[in-house]
């Protein structure tokens, strides 16, 4: 009977559709008279009948053991939303608004709320696609859908990836190309790093140099100084590729021997006036460089330091700030500095950097990654920097500018300044349609769609009066002013009911 327990819970989980019930399963069921031959009920009522007499008797079983897997989801601690809040969730995950689930997810985590069992699918399907890319978004995600979530996903084959108990030595050892095995190796070093880098150090001699620069990828998730005594064994390997990775990887690691030969290669590669030189003299300096796996290809000293080198020591070596340093730099050594900035984390360094790059050349500017960085910055620093934007300049986020494409790489709503600023820019360049370009047009279109989830809600009355007027359009710009109002009033549910 316990064996027919858990085989009817995972058939009732997965669903008549994905597992059929076997013809030992059902000679069971005659046998024990769980099913009545003269009705009409379908497989499925069945089935539950089935289940609801077996899990009656392993009740009435003291003592026998239920296996952990398989027992019930333990009670939850935080309570369910609200039936409109409910219903809003319904909406966000079943495809209504689906770019609002970052937002409603932080609202249930910032009121300590349990996202209703009912669209726990839903959820685990959206978490599914965040695993390997993001796998600590995917682990919040299996958080907001509290113990019956986990439950479900040990269940479900589909969904036993999201278990952070799954044993990924197993799945690390099936796998066989860099490929596959780079992202699983993230998840892994997101849950254990000591033990994904031993797995990744059971294969390595026997991978290509190629392969090895491919899958030290995936080792920058969990980075820390454990992994640095590892990392300096390996650098070895006759292909440069390697070295630069590992190169990379102890400077994020906090390794003060990459990081004082790197600074002695940095010290012999500034003139007497804090310019970068041509090319490196320094015999030392170029040893320790080819140590490091050198120079790519076109890739000049300058590149080479600024893209490796942690932000904050610049500083020291230049002599002067880092904004007057920047601007001293060609379009190239910009990209270097702010794969850095970007890479290294250092939020201060990276809110001077946005400061300056506001009021940089945007045809100057690796504007990709200067969107990145803004992404990163927290709500707080956005706010203060964009808000001072706002104050001295007040059509900052007119179409062309680099502080519109900033602003639209948020992930986080805006406040209710930059919204309003952002609508008025919007409405303001519409007037004239007729005589804007057709790519300006479309540019617009794209803008509008980009900042509906962003901006606040607390402008929707605000909305409806400067608003009102495009509603009434036939054009697109009439359905996205329709489409802005109805979302803004639906947000509005999220938060304060």
């Amino acid at each position: 009977m316990s064996t027919w327990h858990d085989t009817l819970l995972s058939t009732l989980t997965l669903g008549t559709a994905r597992r059929d019930i076997n013809a030992e399963l059902t000679r069971w069921l005659e046998a024990n008279d769980a099913l009545d031959p003269t009705a009409t009920a379908d497989v499925a009522e069945q089935l539950l009948t089935a289940w609801t007499i077996t899990e009656r008797l392993q009740r009435l079983q003291p003592g026998q053991k239920v296996d952990a897997k398989t027992a019930a989801a333990a009670a939850e601690e935080r309570e369910l939303p609200g039936p409109r809040r409910t219903r809003a969730l319904e909406l966000i995950l079943r495809g209504t608004y689906p770019t609002l689930l970052p937002e409603a997810l932080s609202v249930l985590e910032q009121r300590q709320l349990l996202l209703p069992p009912h669209l726990l699918p839903e959820l685990l399907e959206e978490a599914l696609k965040q695993l390997t890319d993001q796998p600590t978004v995917a682990r919040q995600m299996l958080t907001i859908g509290g113990h019956r979530a986990l439950w479900l996903a040990r269940q479900h084959p589909d969904w036993s990836a999201l278990d952070p108990d799954i044993d990924l030595s197993v799945a690390w050892a099936a796998e066989a190309t860099p490929g596959r095995r780079t992202p699983l190796l993230r998840r892994w070093r997101a849950v254990a790093p000591a033990a994904a880098r031993k797995g990744l150090a059971a294969i390595w001699k026997g991978q290509s140099p190629k392969n090895q620069e491919t899958l030290l990828a995936g080792l920058q998730v969990g980075l820390s100084a454990d992994d640095i005594p590892w990392l300096r064994a390996g650098l070895g390997p006759k292909r440069r590729g390697v070295r630069r990775a590992i190169l990379r990887l102890l400077l994020l690691a906090g390794d003060p021997q990459a990081h004082d030969e790197l600074i002695q290669v940095a010290t012999a590669a500034f003139d007497d006036s804090g310019r970068f030189l041509s090319f490196l003299s320094d015999n030392d300096a170029k040893a320790l460089l080819d140590t490091y796996g050198g120079l790519h290809k076109q890739e000049s000293i300058s590149e080479f330091l600024l893209a490796n080198l942690p932000p904050a020591t610049l500083p020291e070596l230049i002599d002067k700030p880092l904004p007057e340093f920047w601007v001293s730099l060609t379009k190239a050594q910009l990209y270097a500095a702010a794969t850095a900035i970007k890479d290294y984390a250092d939020l201060p360094v990276a809110s001077e950097f946005i400061d300056f790059a506001l009021q940089a050349n945007i045809a100057q500017l690796p504007s990709g990654l200067v969107a990145e960085i803004t992404a990163m910055l927290p709500q707080e620093d956005f706010l203060a920097t964009f808000h001072q934007l706002l104050t001295a300049e007040q059509h900052a986020l007119h179409h062309g500018g680099i502080a519109r494409l900033l602003v639209l790489s948020r992930l986080q709503p805006w406040s209710e300044r930059i919204s309003k600023a952002f609508i008025l820019q919007l409405v303001g360049t519409l007037r004239n349609l007729t005589q804007l370009p057709f790519a300006l047009q479309r540019d617009l279109q794209s803008h509008w769609k980009l900042c509906i989830p962003l901006l606040s809600p607390d402008i929707f009355g605000w909305s409806r009066t400067h608003l009102h007027s495009m509603t009434e359009r036939s054009d697109v710009f009439g359905k996205l002013a329709t489409e802005t109002l109805q979302t803004l009033a639906f947000r509005r549910v999220l938060w304060e009911e």
